[in-house]
Order: structure tokens, then C-alpha cells, then sequence
């Protein structure tokens, strides 16, 4: 009888060799739309360094549709996060183990420090457990130490199943409407004490809870606007 130990890496080893591929082809028949300030080309999307925040429940759309899109993911260091830090570099992501809080920071640091191309994190700020649609403080306390700035980002799915977890998770349907929007940025001020970055968090917020909001109401109209999205331009 194999521990729980094994058993674990024998998921993780089979998640991370067979789930990516399923992945891509999934992603694959999306029929994915944008509409960003961010400068675009036919499509494509330049994005600077920044960190890029999306909910939790929308987290499948956005890590599926980018392949190989110089994104990196904050991932926990707990055993679970093993399991998807495989599944993230099996499509081409670049994992990052750590948290908002603890090793993260010097993780990113690190990355900017080598001057090597963009670095665009990727954060679901009210993940892993929730409260769902309540950024915590870790996403602004990260932008505040690193200088980086922050994407708001909302993902409309016309088509979906929504799971039974804390914030309804959402897997696309095959062959479905998809739309990735981008909303305000900002550039958080260094050093923050307590008060100043719950005053940041309680805005960036905000405007994630509108973004998601609007784009979910309106979703037909905007996706008539959008264009086809092609991509990251990348560097």
C-alpha cells in the first residue's frame, strides 16, 4: 500500500504528463475576443512588466488561453501547488513557488534583476479559498515592494460550467464565446504602511468587482466589439 507521500507525486507526475495537452485542445476551440487599453497588434497584446490580477473563478480561461506567453504564476508552496506548478510549466508558464507574502517578493525581484525580457505575474488575488471577489492584501503589498503595476483583468464566458467550490469555478464549454477584457491600472506607491495598503486594496477592488460585473452584463455587446485575440506580443 503506497503512502501518502507517493501517492501524491504519482498525481502530480500524471497530472503534469497528460492534463496539459488536454488543455491546449481545449483552449484551442475557444473562441477567444479582447478588448484592452493595453497597446494590441491585430490582436496581440503588448503588456509591459506588471502583474496581471484575474478572480479565482475565471482562472481556467486565463491559464488555458495563453500558452507560452512569457506569464509567470505565483503558485503556494504548499504540496498541493506541486500539482499545478506541473500543469502551468507543461503549457509553457513559468511557475513561481511562493506567495504574495512569503518568498514571492524575492522571487520576482529576482526576475526583474535579470533583465530578461518582460516579467508579467500572473495573481488570482482572492485564491486559493476565498472569500470569493475579496482581493487580500498580498496582490497590492507584492506590486508596493516589486514597483510593478497592477492589470485589472475580467474573462466573459458565454457558455460554461460552474462547479459546487467557494467561488463557482468556472470551466468553459468547447467551442464557446470567450472574452478577455482589461481594466484600470495601477501603479501602487512604494512602501505602503497597513492603512495605505488596505486603501489600495479597497480600490483595486472596486474596480475588479466592476470590470467583472459589466463585462458579465453586457457581454454579447462587448463581444461584438472585441477583436480576435491572437495572443502576447512577446518582449
Amino acid at each position: 500500500m503506497l503512502n501518502r507521500k507517493t501517492r501524491r507525486k504519482i498525481r502530480n507526475w500524471a497530472l503534469g504528463l497528460f492534463f496539459p495537452p488536454i488543455l491546449r485542445m481545449w483552449a484551442g476551440t475557444l473562441r477567444l475576443r479582447v478588448i484592452s487599453d493595453v497597446e494590441t497588434e491585430n490582436g496581440r497584446i503588448r503588456i509591459p512588466d506588471g502583474i496581471a490580477l484575474v478572480w479565482h473563478q475565471r482562472l481556467f480561461t486565463l491559464a488555458s488561453s495563453f500558452p507560452n506567453s512569457n506569464f509567470s504564476a505565483l503558485i503556494s508552496q504548499h504540496a498541493d501547488g506541486e500539482m499545478l506548478a506541473r500543469v502551468f510549466q507543461g503549457i509553457g508558464l513559468n511557475p513561481i513557488r511562493g506567495s504574495t507574502t512569503r518568498g514571492g517578493v524575492q522571487a520576482i525581484r529576482e526576475l526583474l534583476n535579470t533583465g530578461e525580457g518582460p516579467v508579467r505575474i500572473a495573481i488570482t488575488p482572492d485564491g486559493p479559498r476565498g472569500p470569493a471577489r475579496e482581493l487580500q492584501q498580498g496582490a497590492i503589498y507584492l506590486a508596493s515592494k516589486t514597483g510593478l503595476p497592477i492589470y485589472t483583468v475580467a474573462i466573459g464566458l458565454h457558455g460554461k460550467w460552474q462547479l459546487r467550490t467557494w467561488d463557482q469555478f468556472m470551466i468553459p464549454k468547447p467551442f464557446t464565446r470567450a472574452l478577455l477584457r482589461t481594466g484600470e491600472t495601477f501603479q501602487i506607491p512604494p512602501d505602503l504602511d497597513r492603512e495605505g495598503i488596505e486603501k489600495w486594496r479597497l480600490e483595486v477592488e472596486a474596480e475588479m468587482r466592476r470590470l467583472t460585473e459589466d463585462t458579465d452584463e453586457r457581454f454579447d455587446e462587448l463581444y461584438g466589439e472585441g477583436k480576435k485575440f491572437r495572443g502576447f506580443v512577446k518582449g
